[in-house]
């Protein structure tokens, strides 16, 4: 999926601010997460404040280089994509979760950031937003547009949502949009 600097701009500001309803948008991939703890604010600040500097990494960056600036990611989150670094309790619990969900080697900082490359196909979601869901229960929801696919490419967004403190990640659900619409933004 091409999601071009325009698509980039759009959920750079969905970070911050709640989109409308939007016709052009009936469903939504909905991906339930339950942060450690039940600690739901501080779980989206620290997922607000990580894809904000991707996404703006993604509209300055130079994807041509071999590497791509890392001074605005946190260094909470680039530790976590470090297997050498410093790994204190809660990385290591997010990476071990990681493995034991995926069977898989948590991302390395440069290859999840060249995921965000505008012109790269890889990425199959659009962030939409992220909302307390309604049951009542402790847990988010993380809103996507995959253009209503069911199956897509996110395992960079599943290592971020553990590297961010999940205890646990469900798979994504195809929902209305009105659901989105029902929830409370956090």
């Amino acid at each position: 999926m091409l999601h071009g600097l325009e698509g980039v701009a759009r959920e750079l500001a969905r970070i911050s601010e709640r989109p409308g309803i939007d016709p052009g948008t009936p469903v939504l991939t909905c991906v339930a997460v339950a942060p450690e703890g039940g600690a739901v604010e501080d779980y989206a600040r620290r997922l607000r404040d990580v894809l904000s500097e991707v996404f703006s990494l993604a509209l300055d960056a130079d994807f041509d280089e071999e590497e791509l600036p890392v001074d605005g990611i946190a260094d909470w989150f680039l530790s976590a994509c470090s297997d050498g670094g410093a790994v204190g309790p809660t990385v290591g619990v997010a990476r071990a979760r990681y493995r034991e969900r995926t069977g898989a080697e948590p991302w390395g900082i440069q290859n999840w950031l060249f995921r965000f490359d505008p012109e790269l196909e890889a990425r199959g979601w659009e962030f939409w937003g992220i909302t307390r869901a309604a049951d009542g229960g402790g847990r988010l929801d993380l809103w996507l547009d995959t253009w209503g696919e069911p199956m897509f490419s996110w395992e960079e967004l599943r290592w971020l949502l553990y590297a961010c403190g999940a205890q646990a990640v469900a798979d994504p659900v195809v929902v209305g949009s009105g659901s989105w619409a029902a929830e409370a933004t956090v």
